[in-house]
């Protein structure tokens, strides 16, 4: 009977004892060396491939090394090309900043604003719709719009009052880019703000069909609506006094 408790007593001290995975983990991240000199157990050593063949160790380091290269190169790539489209945008912000400094009319801030921002290689269509306004006095070529069909129509813009990305309606594209209508695949949609009131709306464009998406950044496209709308906003104030 002792013989057989004290059996059962090893057994427990056995399982009490067992080394678990996270503890091999953990010893072997704290002595990377633990391989070196051990050829012949890495030998032995494979590991399940996702064709269903057994691959040595050394090959499975290998791909991972060779698949977090590529990973890595993509991030690179990204972040040049981030940092390209940034230079472009800054460019453009700044050329049209100047250039509403220089506008004396609403009808030349409109004119202005547009002819800027379609030149940027990344804006296949621009548009800008102004506000409605019982003072507002702009030439035949500037577009307006009642406050009421701008909110029903785009009501996100106006509650979000920050650019909005994303899809749209055949209908809501051809009212925005009546010249481009078949052309245009995305859009982002930027109030032109001032003091909290959307004073108008830009209308940007793009033949590809995610270009604009709703995981795009838009800090300089609401930038820019905020200068457009403090600019628009003092020649709307000269006009009322």
């Amino acid at each position: 009977m002792s013989n057989d408790v004290s059996a059962a007593e090893q057994v427990t001290d056995v399982l009490e004892n067992e080394i678990s995975e996270e503890q091999v983990v953990d010893y072997l991240r704290n002595h990377l060396n633990f391989f070196a000199g051990k050829d012949e157990l890495l030998a032995k050593l494979s590991l399940p491939h996702e064709s269903g063949k057994a691959v040595s160790l050394l090959e499975r380091q290998v791909t991972i090394l060779r698949d977090r290269g590529i990973e890595a190169r993509q991030k690179l790539n990204n972040l040049i090309e981030n940092a390209r489209n940034n230079d472009q945008l800054f460019d453009t912000t700044r050329n049209l900043v100047l250039a509403l400094l220089r506008a004396d009319s609403i009808t030349e801030v409109a004119s202005v604003t547009q002819d800027q921002l379609a030149n940027h290689e990344n804006i296949d269509a621009c548009e800008i719709i102004i506000v409605e306004h019982p003072d507002l006095n702009v030439s035949r070529a500037v577009r307006t719009e009642s406050v009421a069909k701008l909110k029903t129509d785009f009501s996100d813009v106006f509650r979000l009052k920050r650019t909005h990305c994303g899809p749209l309606e055949s209908e809501q594209i051809a009212y925005l880019f009546p010249t481009a209508r078949n052309t245009i695949r995305s859009t982002a949609l930027c109030p032109v703000i001032n003091n909290s009131e959307v004073l108008a709306m830009l209308a940007f464009g793009n033949q590809a069909d995610n270009y604009f998406n709703v995981n795009l950044d838009t800090l300089f496209l609401d930038f820019m609506g905020h200068v457009v709308g403090a600019i628009l906003d003092r020649h709307l104030a000269d006009v009322s006094t």
